[in-house]
């Protein structure tokens, strides 16, 4: 399929298909051709794969023997990205572009920085509550265009653009026809430059906003990861998953263009585009266009905020759900940046321990001992600090016999070195993962901004594969030792506390809170 799509027969009759098509039908047109785009872009030319089909079959048909072994994996072929054309204006934004002449399509991504700043108190909130709405309400109307206008017209184009935000910056998105990139583009900046914040839509973003917080209220894996980032990370904005109702209802148009002017700057900013288009022409169409953004408002010298990891002891947290037949679980706490030495090896032990179907906490707690139905463990990096944790939801009655397998396997893979087929295993699962990451042009240069705007290497994808295999067993172990704490964890359970108390005391002191938050008396 990769060498039909890349054909100039195809790509015309792409374009022709396109332009005959109402415009009631594009949507469903390219949920097809999106579809069909994914599934051949899996064998995107840098993506190198490691091994083929058909040896398999050539066994096969030989005799049967061949099912009883496992097949070896081949060697890590050299991962190399397309030509890479990068440049950086007298405003301080970087550009990207990744030239890919597949498919008739073409990504941008832009990635403002958020940069984490020392709030007092209740600052936090409000922080969250402006960075959550500025970046949502971005495309609800830019420029001259109302959002239903912009909506119309980019749909128009046989395109796609939203706006969020996460715990470092916040991000614009844009797919796109290559045919109409030129305009798509100009749209795409009236929404970076030119946000217009409508009375009426924020008044609908608040409402929306306070319908979500009720059901996010409602979900027992939302709370324990919410009060698990509050004990981790404290006071710093890592910390706050969801803005509190009062500081959505403290939300205004004027406040939120206050904190667009003092916080969106091309300053840090990068903007990456994927795809089919000629890179000169492009880095010229970029240059005019965001070349007049100006920097941020300054209101004076702001201190970053900084993280300190507080647990001195095991503690278990304890959120109450009265009548909940089920409980849900995090045991974690502060482990690296994505910049972090550490980071690769921390990578590696996560894949052996809770990573997949074929790891340590998936074959104990479920195959062997039928405790829950899935349980994993993950490896958090952002720019400033990050987590390690494993989770599982579980019955009630088996809660505490799950959490004190989950704290065996962490202290087993700090304690225990690692076998050779384990920590082979545990690579190629990396390796594939990563490769998958990269086989969509939203993929690349997602990568591509996060790289930058983190602080890594320009060639940091390129040594990804190299930089796993290069992980020791013993690295593993010392990872393990020195993040995946059995002394000192935080313990997040939620469930019903009279059914769960007595027997988490066993494991740790426990505090009680209800679903808001706010500590409980402990009278259990």
């Amino acid at each position: 399929m990769s060498r039909l799509i890349s054909t100039p027969e195809y790509r015309r009759l792409v374009r022709s298909s396109i332009r005959t098509c109402s415009k009631t039908m594009i949507r469903a047109r390219f949920s097809v051709l999106f579809l069909a785009l994914a599934l051949a872009e899996v064998s995107a030319p840098w993506v190198q794969p490691t091994g083929t089909l058909a040896q398999t079959a050539d066994q096969a048909g030989q005799s049967e023997t061949w099912r009883r072994n496992r097949p070896a994996a081949a060697a890590p072929r050299p991962f190399k990205l397309p030509a890479t054309r990068e440049a950086k204006l007298d405003n301080g934004l970087t550009i990207v572009l990744v030239e890919d002449r597949r498919a008739p399509l073409v990504t941008i991504e832009a990635g403002i920085p958020l940069a984490p700043r020392l709030f007092g108190a209740g600052a936090l909130a409000n922080y969250l509550a402006l960075s959550e709405a500025t970046a949502d309400l971005m495309t609800e109307g830019a420029g001259s265009l109302t959002g239903s206008e912009l909506a119309r017209e980019v749909e128009s184009l046989g395109g796609r653009i939203a706006s969020s935000a996460n715990e470092d910056y916040a991000e614009v998105s844009a797919v796109v026809v290559s045919e109409n990139l030129q305009r798509m583009v100009e749209l795409f900046a009236d929404v970076v430059l030119r946000p217009a914040f409508p009375q009426s839509e924020v008044a609908l973003h608040k409402r929306n906003r306070f319908e979500r917080l009720s059901v996010q209220r409602q979900e027992p894996a939302f709370l324990a990861g919410e009060m698990f980032d509050k004990v981790v990370y404290g006071s710093h904005p890592y910390a706050l998953g969801i803005p509190t109702s009062q500081a959505v209802r403290a939300l205004t148009r004027s406040r939120i263009e206050g904190f667009y002017r003092s916080t969106f700057s091309p300053e840090g900013s990068v903007l990456a585009v994927v795809g089919d288009f000629d890179p000169t022409q492009m880095e010229k169409t970029i240059r005019e266009l965001f070349g007049k953004w100006s920097r941020a408002v300054s209101h004076g010298a702001v201190r970053e905020a900084r993280i300190t990891n507080a647990a001195r002891a095991r503690k278990i947290y304890l959120i109450d759900r009265p009548g909940s037949e089920q409980s849900d679980f995090r045991i974690g706490g502060l482990a690296v940046k994505r910049s972090d030495p550490d980071y690769f090896a921390l990578l590696v032990a996560n894949a052996i321990l809770g990573a997949g179907t074929g790891s340590r906490l998936f074959l104990n707690i479920r195959e062997q001992k039928g405790y829950t139905y899935d349980v994993s463990s993950s490896v958090s990096s952002l720019k400033q600090a990050g987590t390690f944790f494993g989770a599982s939801e579980t019955r009630t009655e088996v809660t505490v016999a799950a959490i004190k397998e989950m704290l065996l396997e962490f202290e087993r893979i700090g304690s225990q070195k690692v076998g050779d087929q384990e920590l082979q295993d545990a690579k190629s699962f990396l390796n594939g993962q990563f490769a998958l990451s990269l086989s969509t042009q939203g993929g690349v240069a997602d990568s591509m901004l996060r790289t930058r705007i983190v602080g890594l290497e320009s060639d940091d994808l390129e040594r990804y594969r190299t930089r796993i295999d290069e992980v020791t067993a013993d690295q593993v172990r010392q990872a393990a030792r020195k993040y995946i704490s059995t002394v000192s964890p935080t313990i997040v359970v939620v469930g019903d506390a009279r059914k769960l108390v007595k027997e988490l005391r066993a494991i740790a002191p426990v505090l009680l809170f209800n679903t808001e938050g706010r500590r409980l008396q402990l009278k259990l």
